[in-house]
Formats: C-alpha cells, structure tokens, sequence
C-alpha cells in the first residue's frame, strides 16, 4: 500500500544550501522538476518573501545549479528555472524515480528541504531513509499518510487548487473548451508558461492520487 509521507531533510551537501542559508528569509517552492533526454534535472521554483534582490544574485552563484533563468518577477515572488549543475554532489530527484515515488510538495527554507513524497509501500521508504543515512543526510519524519486509521492528505497545495479553480471558472477546462490560458494566467498574476506548468502539476498529483486509490481498493 502507497505512503504520503511529510518529512525535511538537511545537509550542506544537498541542493541550493548555500542560496538558501545566504538569505534564510527567502522559501524556494518548487513547481516543477523534470529530466530531458541527456539526463539533466530542470527545476521551476518560485523564491518567495523577503531579499528577493540579494536572493538572485545568491541562486546564480550557487555551485549546485546553472542556466538559472527569472522568468517572472512579481512584488513579493520570482519564478526561476534552473539546471543542477555537474558539481552538485546529490540528486535525490532521480533516486526518488527509482524507487516509484512522487514528489507533492516540495519547498526549501534556510538550509532544509521540507517534502511531501508519495512512495509506492513502506520499503521504498525504508530504501529512502537508508540513503539519506549513508549520504550523512539529516533525515525527520513528520508525519506518515495512507496507514490503518490515518486520514489521507489534500494532493493539492494552495497554489495548484487556486490555479485549478480559476481554470474552471474560466471555462479553461471545459470540453470543448470556453476559456484561455491567458486568463488563467492573467487572474493568477504569472506567465502562461507557469500557469500551464502549475495546471499540469495540479492534474498529475491528482491523477496520482486517484489511480493510488483505485490499487488499495
């Protein structure tokens, strides 16, 4: 039976350590994460709250990422795109893959990533936890869903529920369809590409969660 686990982790030597212990005020929310055919990860994330300015200029000097791009820059939230650079010493994105597992929620603040993973049974979990502990990463467990007697968690952030609200209202998901991205994307404040991507995001964790549903039953 799948678990939706809640846990942190943290370690010098993972991802934007240095970014995000340089300007701890600043949480990067993570959008999106993919891997193209040469095997690179690529990563949208919004740098939200406060030394947005300093924040920047931290992200590109970070030797764990390359081609960091500002895509959208709003009062109080950037969005980025960037690449994890050849001298990064972890990329737990593709042992996440290996072992089955979803990411649903992902954000980094000061240092420490906090996640919300969706992993295919208690093993793959167990497999997880030991990589962390040979890697030397800091490993907490928050909370466990999918278990006797544990309620399931909402698959949707406040970001993605909103985006996917204005999306109906809007008529962009209707069949056939009566709105446009534009307006998606205009209601919410970002580019068409990012309310794409937010929208995609949306439907896929709870494509995940339903298709997890319909395998305990």
């Amino acid at each position: 039976m799948s678990v939706i686990v809640e846990f942190s982790l943290s370690s010098p030597r993972l991802n934007l350590h240095e970014a995000t212990t340089a300007v701890p005020d600043v949480t990067v929310d993570v959008e999106s994460v993919d891997v193209d055919g040469d095997g690179d990860v690529k990563t949208m994330a919004w740098a939200v709250d406060g030394g947005l300015d300093a924040f920047d200029d931290a992200l590109r000097s970070d030797p764990t990422t390359t081609d960091v791009i500002l895509l959208d820059e709003l009062p109080e939230r950037h969005l980025y795109s960037y690449r994890t650079s050849d001298s990064s010493e972890l990329q737990l994105y593709t042992d996440w893959l290996e072992l089955g597992a979803a990411q649903l929620h992902v954000e980094c603040r000061d240092g420490t990533w906090f996640q919300r993973v969706r992993f295919p049974d208690r093993e793959a979990l167990g497999e997880f936890e030991s990589t962390c502990e040979d890697e030397r990463i800091s490993f907490t467990l928050h909370r466990i869903y999918g278990e006797p007697e544990a309620s399931d968690p909402d698959p949707l952030t406040d970001a993605q529920r909103e985006a996917l609200r204005l999306a109906l209202d809007a008529g962009y998901l209707d069949v056939p369809r009566t709105g446009s991205l534009s307006a998606v994307a205009s209601e919410l404040g970002i580019s068409e590409q990012s309310a794409s991507e937010r929208l995609r995001r949306a439907t896929r964790n709870l494509a995940t969660d339903a298709v997890a549903d319909r395998r305990q039953n």
